[in-house]
C-alpha cells in the first residue's frame, strides 16, 4: 500500500509540473498531445486496480485516476469496454466524462494555438467543416481535396464559431452524426425559431446570430435526410442573422460564409427549405445552385403544384439548354399536379366551367422549351388570359394549358420529333 501511495505521489508530481507547463506554453501540434508511455501504463495499473477486493485501495486508485485527469482517458477507454470484471467498467465509465471533457478542451487548446495552421487536427467537427468549405468529394472512397485557399479564414470562422457554447455543443456533436445528432439539429432550429418570435418562456426574445445560423446551416447540411417542422421557416432565420451579407461580402471569411450557405442549399432534401432555398440561393447570385434546387422540386414526386411551379419559373429565368436533360425523365410523368377549372361562355351566350388537368410533365415541357428559346403557343398550350405574347421567358401553371389530351399528345411527339433531329430551334 505504501509502495502504491508513492507511486502515486510521483505520478501526482510529475502530472501537476506537465499540466502547469502546457497550461503556460500550449504547443500547436497535436502529436503533442500524446500520453506518454510511463504515465498510460500507470494509469493501466491504477484501472486494474478498480477491481481490488480491497475498498480502500480501489477508492485510492479511482483518486489517482482523477488526478491524472485526460492522461487516464485511453486507460479508461479500454478499462470500461474490455475488463472482465463489472466493477472495473463500472467505475470507468463514472470516471471517463471528465478525462473526455479535459481531452477536448486540450484538442481545442492546441487547435486555437496553431494559428498559421501548420497541423493536421482531430478537433470534433474540424474535419467536416474544412471539408464543406473546401467542397471535398470522395471518390471510391478516397477523399479528393478541393481548394485549399480559405483553409486559413475557415480556421478563423470556425474559431469564432466554438467560441459560444451552444454553437460549440452542436459543432463537436457533429463527428457522430448518430440519430442523437439529428435530433439535436432538428431541435436547435426550433430553439431558435422559436426565441426569435418569444416563445421560450422567461427568454429574452432576440433574433439569431450570424455564428448561430452558420452552425445551424453546418449541421444541418451534414444530415440532409432530417425534415424541419413545417412551423420553422429557414428564411426568416437567415434574413435577420446577417448571414445573407456575410456571405456577399469580398473577402476569404466571406467566401468561407458562402460556402457553408451553398453546402446547405445543394443538401436540402426537404420540399419547403428547397423552396425557400431557391430564393437564398437567389440573393447569393448563385443560379446554378438555384437551378439544381428547382430540378430537384419539378422533377421530384409528391411535391405540390405551388412549390413545382415556382421551380418551373426560376428554371425558366436561370436555366440554359445544359439543364434540359434533367428534365427528361419528368417529361414522361403523367401525374395530375393541379386541375384547371375555367368557366368558359358558349356560342348561344351560355356559362360553362370546363376542366383541365397540369400534370408534371406539362410543366417540364413549358420549361425545356422556353429554355430551347421557343414559344409555348407553337406547342398548343393556351394563354387563359388570351396573350400570345412571349417576348420574355415566363411560365405559370395556372395560366398555360392544354385544351385537350389530342393538342398535349402532339405536343410531345413535335418536341421528342425536334430532340431526336437535335433541331430544338426549327
Amino acid at each position: 500500500m505504501r509502495r502504491l501511495l508513492v507511486l502515486g505521489c510521483c505520478c501526482a508530481l510529475l502530472i501537476t509540473t506537465m499540466t502547469a507547463t502546457w497550461a503556460a506554453d500550449v504547443s500547436p501540434n497535436p502529436a503533442d498531445l500524446a500520453v506518454p508511455s510511463e504515465v498510460n501504463a500507470r494509469a493501466q495499473r491504477l484501472v486494474e486496480q478498480l477491481g481490488s477486493e480491497i475498498f480502500a485501495e480501489r477508492e485510492a486508485a479511482e483518486r489517482e485516476l482523477t488526478r491524472l485527469g485526460r492522461f487516464a482517458r485511453p486507460a479508461l477507454l479500454h478499462g470500461a469496454s474490455h475488463s472482465p470484471d463489472p466493477e472495473v467498467r463500472h467505475r470507468c465509465t463514472l470516471l471517463l466524462p471528465q478525462a473526455q471533457a479535459l481531452e477536448l478542451q486540450a484538442r481545442l487548446d492546441t487547435f486555437l494555438a496553431d494559428t498559421n495552421g501548420d497541423y493536421e487536427h482531430d478537433l470534433p467537427g474540424w474535419k467536416p467543416f474544412l471539408a464543406l468549405v473546401r467542397n471535398d468529394w470522395t471518390l471510391f472512397g478516397h477523399t479528393l481535396r478541393g481548394d485549399r485557399s480559405l483553409d486559413r479564414a475557415a480556421k478563423a470562422v470556425f474559431t469564432e464559431l466554438i467560441a459560444h457554447s451552444d454553437n460549440r455543443r452542436l459543432i463537436f456533436a457533429a463527428a457522430q452524426r448518430d440519430f442523437d445528432f439529428r435530433n439535436r439539429v432538428l431541435e436547435r432550429r426550433v430553439e431558435l425559431y422559436n426565441r426569435k418570435y418569444g416563445r421560450i418562456p422567461g427568454v429574452e426574445r432576440r433574433d439569431p446570430t450570424l455564428s448561430e445560423i452558420t452552425v445551424l446551416l453546418f449541421a444541418e447540411a451534414l444530415v440532409p435526410n432530417v425534415y424541419p417542422a413545417r412551423n420553422t421557416s429557414i428564411s426568416s432565420l437567415l434574413t435577420s442573422s446577417g448571414l445573407i451579407a456575410a456571405a456577399n461580402r469580398d473577402t476569404d471569411e466571406g467566401r468561407v460564409y458562402r460556402a457553408i450557405a451553398t453546402a446547405w442549399l445543394v443538401s436540402r432534401r426537404d420540399p419547403r427549405d428547397m423552396y425557400y432555398a431557391m430564393t437564398i440561393a437567389s440573393s447569393l447570385n448563385q443560379p446554378d445552385e438555384l437551378c439544381t434546387i428547382a430540378v430537384k422540386l419539378l422533377t421530384s414526386p409528391g411535391i405540390s403544384a405551388t412549390y413545382r411551379g415556382r421551380a418551373a419559373s426560376n428554371l425558366i429565368s436561370y436555366g440554359s439548354e445544359k439543364h434540359l436533360p434533367l428534365l427528361d425523365k419528368t417529361l414522361t410523368d403523367t401525374t395530375v399536379v393541379a386541375t384547371l377549372r375555367l368557366h368558359t361562355l358558349t356560342a348561344d351566350g351560355q356559362t360553362t366551367l370546363q376542366t383541365y388537368e397540369i400534370q408534371a410533365r406539362d410543366m417540364a415541357l413549358a420549361v425545356a422549351i422556353q429554355l430551347t428559346g421557343q414559344k409555348l403557343s407553337d406547342y398548343g398550350y393556351t394563354d387563359r388570359y388570351g396573350s400570345n405574347s412571349e417576348s420574355d421567358r415566363t411560365y405559370a401553371y395556372t395560366r398555360f394549358y392544354f385544351s385537350s389530351p389530342e393538342r398535349r399528345e402532339a405536343a410531345f411527339q413535335k418536341w421528342q420529333a425536334q430532340r431526336t433531329t437535335n433541331q430544338p430551334h426549327q
